[in-house]
């Protein structure tokens, strides 16, 4: 199963939280779809979730979905949600609920069944537990997707894009590449310097920056999308949503 998934599949994951992983995933599967895939945007576990007419709404999901061009029911995107801002594990606990791991793999398995390409958003970083001893990074190996690591492009983001590599290369998970998103409208030394120095210090991935957004939290798919075609070589846009594997 993970082989056959493999090539129709990608993973985005973070270094921390709020790096950017929505936004990347959300204009991916919309750059997609303009070329005539059909392709699909889950996110497993959302935690956070406010209550609204009822239910919890995944903000994030939300914003999924429409970049799948509601080609799933929210339902499909986000399985699992939880009203506490924490880790998946800490939330569904809070609420005296689990999350099955093995029937989160599925799920995200049998959509990709009809589906060209699926980019599953994991929650938080690679580190966070998603089911007692279950980590985010264990169900990405078992999943067998390649890993598109989000960043931001501020102080520290080297430190912890280093420790994120590190960790999946010891897990053997391929990694598609590195994304540093904008998300200060300010801009300092880090900004400018932080891509220059993880393109030095790791050569062999590709790395692209995501231009500041205003209003990035209001942006649409088709913006974001816009914002990648205008700032992304071709070659890589095609790279990462599995046009072109070389």
């Amino acid at each position: 199963m993970a082989r056959e998934t493999r090539k129709r599949g990608l993973f985005v994951t973070g270094t921390d939280t709020g790096v950017g992983k929505t936004v990347v995933t959300a204009g991916l599967v919309r750059l997609a779809r303009n070329r005539g895939l059909r392709a699909i945007a889950v996110k497993p576990v959302e935690t956070g979730c406010a209550l609204r007419q009822g239910m919890l709404f995944p903000e994030d999901g939300a914003l999924l979905r429409e970049a799948s061009e509601c080609d799933l029911t929210l339902d499909e995107c986000v399985p699992f949600r939880f009203s506490l801002p924490a880790s998946p594990a800490r939330a569904a606990a809070m609420e005296g609920r689990n999350i099955n791991p093995t029937e989160l793999l599925e799920h995200v398995r049998t959509l990709a069944e009809n589906a060209d390409l699926t980019i599953v958003e994991g929650a938080g970083g690679l580190m966070v537990p998603v089911h007692e001893k279950v980590l985010m990074i264990d169900l990405i190996q078992r999943l067998g997707f390649p890993v598109l690591l989000a960043a931001h492009t501020r102080m520290g983001t080297v430190n912890h894009t280093l420790l994120s590599v590190e960790v999946l290369r010891g897990r053997g998970i391929e990694i598609a590449g590195v994304v540093l998103s904008r998300t200060m409208k300010e801009s300092g030394p880090e900004e400018d310097y932080t891509p220059q120095d993880l393109s030095r210090l790791l050569p062999e991935f590709p790395l692209a920056v995501l231009p500041h957004l205003e209003a990035q939290a209001a942006c649409t798919p088709v913006e974001i999308a816009r914002a990648m075609t205008e700032a992304w070589e071709e070659n890589l846009i095609l790279k990462w949503i599995s046009l072109n594997n070389s």
